[in-house]
């Protein structure tokens, strides 16, 4: 059997084992503290990168909505214009039509009435000469009297409605001086 003596110095050096043991645990916990805070510190960085590039990004897509924004607006004008554009053909060609159709139909009756003034004056110029010198005088008379007192012009026929133009209400986008920021250096403060 052991003695006292054996006994406490088999304590004594498990003792110090214990002790030698929770130093090396205790440096070796403040490595690991140490290695947490650098880490830590690494993950504020990226963190403060992040931040400011989500910040840079959103400036940067509000900027370029506003301009698509603006671009929307530009094309409605274009739309309200092409609108514009196809009511004024649609008029012309209603009104040339117009126009065509009652030239020919007045063609028409001026060729037959130019036959039949021509016939009915050889006709009367051979029945009556000296009524014919009559009306000769008068219309010589009818022609003196519409130059010096013009009858009333009569009343055009009125044009189609006028078209809708449209006035460009322009659409100034926010967030145009907008730049991005300056990107971090590498000790995570701005440039």
């Amino acid at each position: 059997m052991p003695s006292l003596q054996d006994v406490a110095d088999q304590i004594n050096a498990k003792l110090d084992e214990i002790n030698v043991n929770t130093a090396a645990t205790a440096n070796a916990c403040g490595a690991i503290r140490n290695e947490l805070v650098t880490l830590n510190d690494r993950v504020s960085t990226l963190d403060d990168h992040l931040q400011e590039g989500f910040v840079n990004l959103a400036g940067g897509l509000f900027a370029i909505w506003e301009v698509q924004k603006a671009a929307l607006v530009q094309a409605e004008h274009h739309s309200q214009q092409h609108d514009t554009i196809i009511c004024l053909l649609e008029n012309t060609n209603e009104l040339l039509c117009g126009i065509t159709r009652k030239m020919t139909t007045q063609i028409g009756i001026g060729q037959a009435v130019a036959r039949i003034a021509e016939r009915v004056e050889g006709i009367a110029e051979r029945a009556e000469p000296a009524a014919a010198g009559d009306f000769d005088r008068l219309r010589d008379v009818r022609t003196d009297l519409a130059r010096c007192c013009p009858p009333d012009p009569e009343e055009p026929e009125p044009c189609p409605e006028a078209c809708p133009v449209p006035a460009l209400e322009a659409y100034e986008p926010d967030g145009q001086d907008w730049t991005p920021a300056d990107p971090p250096d590498s000790d995570g403060g701005p440039r």
